[in-house]
């Protein structure tokens, strides 16, 4: 079965799809499937590295949940929520590799939601804006490796970033609708409990999304008050709202958050001003760039011809919808990095993951109504499906290298447990190791090993997962 003609014909009417463009849909449709499978494939087989040893060894330490969030919030951060789910994906470690591709392409579907008010539908346009943003996001965004596939990045970064977007969903989909359906009181309820928790996990988990959320439910209050709404608006977005901005206070408040900063360097006005303004260059300059094409290639096949071609007076203008505010998201996101400036010691590559998903959130957002038709469905949907096809077979060759890359670190470090396991046999406390690799890390594969230094960080780390004394990595690099 091919996509449906409502998607559009091979002359980018609602005529039937001729024969080429069927096999170039099924054929978009199989690689699509081959692309998911090949991230799952990479997600489960990806290494641990560095913290995700720290936060198993601070789990073996306090095994309870409320004890590890309780520690965790006095000592080091007062992201609580983040904190339990490390918790609760340590109690699923072997499996947590299919979590984190579960959560990818969450975020793809929810990217796709939050920018057009609905979930996707079986249509060629939609499927292929999927596929455009699941290749954006596997070529462009920010530290691929370190905030989706490194299973102690993902806690702070994926998880946040797929809980940011389910929460403000529902408040994105409420406000057009000049009459909103009252659910019955006990779905209320349930809606009531189930916002209050979601806002909870959002406030709790990480500043920039935290900033993310009030800024958005700020501006559609303000936009309810206007419009006279503000009264109308669901019991349930209020608890939603009360959950965000609660466990926002209990997170900042933290002294573990005083405690991190008072181990990390003290800045002036003038060199968090520089840094600040290095930081914005590297965004600009090295971080954003990759992104960039894809986030093009997503306006136009998103944006509607009748946002192009207004010469007529039949087209006329659409008039303005929370869901043609493309602004709004881009300010979100240029909101969740301007949290670094007042400390941009934090301000790594990674921390730029939630701007690339609000840009990709206003891209695909710029369809405006059911009225509307997109350029892709001008398009001849042949020629379109062949050069997605095109574009989805060079990305599963890629990101199966990627895959067996992950495999063959993760198999070499059982084969270095093994290999540390018969040095402590013999008596050994001061292990020496080979490294595993010395190639390049490959797009999604987080990866970096000891060094010939038993006193750099990571060797620590790693004495202490293997319950010895030191750790060397015998022709390992210096650290610098």
């Amino acid at each position: 079965m091919g996509w449906p003609a409502s998607a559009g014909g091979s002359n980018g009417t609602s005529d039937p799809p001729d024969r080429a463009t069927r096999v170039f849909d099924r054929l978009a449709l199989s690689l699509s499937a081959l692309v998911c499978a090949a991230l799952g494939f990479l997600a489960v087989n990806e290494p641990w590295v560095s913290d995700d040893f720290s936060v198993a060894l601070f789990l073996k330490e306090r095994p309870g949940l409320w004890e590890t969030v309780s520690y965790s919030y006095q000592t080091w951060t007062g992201r609580f929520a983040s904190s339990a789910f490390s918790w609760m994906a340590m109690q699923v470690r072997p499996v947590y590799g299919i979590v984190i591709w579960l959560g990818l392409l969450a975020l793809v579907v929810l990217t796709f939601a939050l920018a057009r008010g609905r979930f996707p539908r079986a249509r060629r346009s939609d499927l292929y804006i999927l596929c455009l943003l699941l290749l954006a996001y596997w070529y462009g965004l920010p530290a691929l490796e370190e905030t989706v596939f490194w299973a102690a990045g993902s806690m702070v970064y994926l998880w946040p970033a797929v809980a940011m977007l389910l929460f403000l969903y529902p408040y994105r989909r409420w406000y057009p609708q000049a009459e909103p359906s009252r659910p019955s009181a006990p779905r209320e309820f349930a809606l009531a409990l189930g916002m209050l928790l979601l806002g909870v996990f959002v406030g709790g988990s990480q500043e920039q999304v935290l900033v993310a959320g009030v800024l958005y439910l700020l501006a559609l209050a303000l936009r309810a008050a206007r419009s006279g709404k503000l009264r109308r608006i669901p019991a349930h977005f209020y608890s939603g709202a009360l959950g965000l901005v609660a466990a926002g206070a209990i997170s900042l408040v933290a002294p573990g958050n005083s405690a991190r900063l008072d181990v990390t360097p003290s800045e002036g006005l003038i060199q968090t001003a520089i840094a600040a303004v290095k930081y914005v260059v590297h965004i600009l300059v090295d971080w954003m760039p990759p992104m960039t094409p894809w986030l093009l290639c997503v306006v136009l096949l998103a944006i509607p011809v009748t946002g192009v071609l207004r010469n007529t007076k039949e087209e006329g203008r659409t008039p303005a919808t929370p869901r043609s505010d493309w602004w709004v998201w881009v300010l979100l996101g240029l909101a969740t990095v301007s949290t670094l400036f007042v400390r941009p010691y934090f301000a790594a590559e990674r921390t730029v993951m939630f701007l690339a998903v609000f840009l990709a959130v206003g891209a695909v957002s710029l369809q405006t109504g059911s009225r509307t038709t997109s350029i892709l469905e001008r398009l001849p949907a042949a020629v379109a499906s062949a050069v997605l096809c095109l574009l989805l077979l060079v990305t599963v060759g890629d990101v199966a290298l990627s895959g067996w890359q992950a495999r063959g670190l993760r198999l070499g470090q059982q084969e270095r447990a093994e290999d540390v396991a018969r040095q402590k046999q013999e008596g050994l406390r001061d292990i020496v190791v080979a490294p595993l690799t010395d190639d390049v890390p490959r797009r999604g594969v987080m990866w970096g090993d000891g060094t010939a230094d038993k006193a750099f960080w990571i060797n620590g780390i790693l004495a202490s997962w293997y319950e010895v004394d030191s750790v060397v990595v015998s022709g390992g690099a210096q650290p610098e």
